[in-house]
């Protein structure tokens, strides 16, 4: 078969294991990267796309892609030897081996075809958060890079701090107690979500190649409520505030708290919901058993302004009442863990005794030289491919658990998981929610 695809015929293949074909490049960019810059291929140019062109400047940008010509216009001002694209396919087809690795800063429901094509192919991969738009799509993922071993980074920046070590290294030290109970809020969404599906049909503008920004999603007219960045919002493009801001805020929890899968989540509140548009406001229950090396323990999330009530540790310590509109708290049977903001970068140990013995706690994670700095050195090979510290292998299974609180939310019941079979027990109304239909000429399933 011909490693040339037409931009139709790409990723259409027969069913598999996975479920997606796609041709393998025998060109490996692990050998290049090591002894030259990385040439780099940007999907998706605007907004957060533009965030990683500065820490990879000391490599190549090579090519842009982007739906939109004026966010690809842009960017050519600044890359103007970089080849442009609107159509992710006809970079594969084209220019495959032009490229050694890629940044994916693309709509959440591209994020999956663009990475798996990528990874398959043997180019590194870092890739914004969330992750994937589904859980099937984050299991895939997750398994390739297994398979490939290039390197990879999930986009959660916060990952690489100092705060977020140390609140992992207090809990595992035990310098809180056991802990059953996490909470976990955010101010999300800024965008327009619990809102009625628009039914005027305005033009696309012509700087727009709407097919190509659809993708794998199904058909429907262009409508500026989607496109640019209101996106988010909608079932078929994003993944709500959960999936745009909890692997930020939650990321110190499942990284503290060793999880698995859970074993269940629900909807606790839901607060204008619509059936193609993510709630205004929401709280969600995750039910995670116990481990050998951590007791069963209940994680929550709030979004919309929503957030819990306070134990008498924190409001001790805020005097002024005012809590961050953001942030996590863990509740232990000798303390809490209180931290305010997205990025996990200033937890506090509460009250002051046991603040205290967090003083004592000694260091025992390796510290980060910087969240790309870590991909890019396992690119080059100066580091293994798992190096990155929020690889596909360790991002993937959190935003498994992160995509299953929207599946509690959209069925609005209680579900539990069986993680190993990607199934909610007793509820096939859930499988189209883990594992979605994509339009035609993008993947085969």
């Amino acid at each position: 078969m011909s490693r040339a695809l037409s931009r139709r015929g790409f990723l259409h293949g027969t069913a598999v294991a996975t479920g997606v074909t796609v041709l393998a490049n025998p060109f490996s960019s692990r050998t290049y990267a090591q002894n030259s810059k990385v040439r780099f291929a940007n999907f998706g140019v605007g907004g957060r796309g533009g965030a990683h062109t500065g820490p990879a400047a000391s490599e190549e940008l090579v090519i842009l892609c982007d739906a939109d010509e004026n966010h690809l216009n842009g960017a050519a001002q600044k890359h103007p030897n970089a080849k442009k694209f609107t159509d992710f396919r006809k970079v594969f087809d084209e220019a495959m081996k032009d490229f050694d690795g890629c940044f994916i800063a693309t709509p959440d429901h591209t994020h999956f075809p663009i990475a798996y094509t990528a990874i398959k192919n043997g180019k590194h991969c870092y890739c914004e958060k969330p992750l994937t738009h589904g859980i099937w799509e984050a299991r895939q993922l997750a398994t390739l890079t297994k398979e490939k071993k290039v390197a990879t980074q999930m986009g959660n920046q916060g990952h690489a701090n100092e705060g977020n070590r140390r609140t992992v290294e207090w809990v595992q030290a035990g310098v809180i107690g056991e802990i059953k109970e996490v909470h976990t809020w955010t101010n999300r969404p800024v965008w327009p979500q619990g809102i009625d599906t628009p039914q005027d049909r305005p033009e696309c503008p012509k700087t727009l190649n709407w097919d190509a920004w659809l993708n794998v999603a199904p058909e429907r007219p262009y409508h500026p409520a989607y496109h640019p960045f209101k996106w988010r919002g909608w079932k078929d493009f994003g993944c709500g505030a959960v999936g745009d801001m909890g692997c930020h805020t939650w990321d110190c929890v499942w990284w503290a708290m060793e999880a698995k899968a859970p074993a269940a989540a629900e909807l606790v509140k839901v607060v204008d919901k619509k059936n193609d548009a993510f709630p205004r406001q929401m709280i969600v229950k995750w039910e995670f058993d116990k481990t050998e090396k951590r007791p069963g323990f209940v994680a929550f999330w709030y979004e919309g302004g929503l957030k819990p009530e306070m134990p008498e540790p924190v409001l001790a310590f805020k005097k002024d009442k005012k809590i961050n509109n953001s942030g996590c708290l863990f509740i232990g049977t000798k303390g809490v863990i209180f931290i305010e903001g997205d990025y996990g970068d200033n937890p506090r140990l509460l009250p002051q005794e046991v603040a205290e013995k967090g003083n004592e706690v000694p260091k025992t994670l390796e510290r980060s030289p910087g969240h790309h700095k870590e991909f890019l050195m396992a690119c080059r090979g100066e580091k293994p491919w798992d190096f990155p510290k929020s690889n596909f292998t360790y991002g993937g299974p959190m935003v498994e658990a992160m995509n299953l609180a929207n599946v509690a939310m959209w069925l609005e019941k209680r579900i539990t998981w069986d993680a190993a079979a990607l199934k909610c027990t007793g509820c096939p109304e859930a499988d189209p929610l883990i594992k979605r239909e994509y339009r035609k000429g993008w993947v085969s399933i």
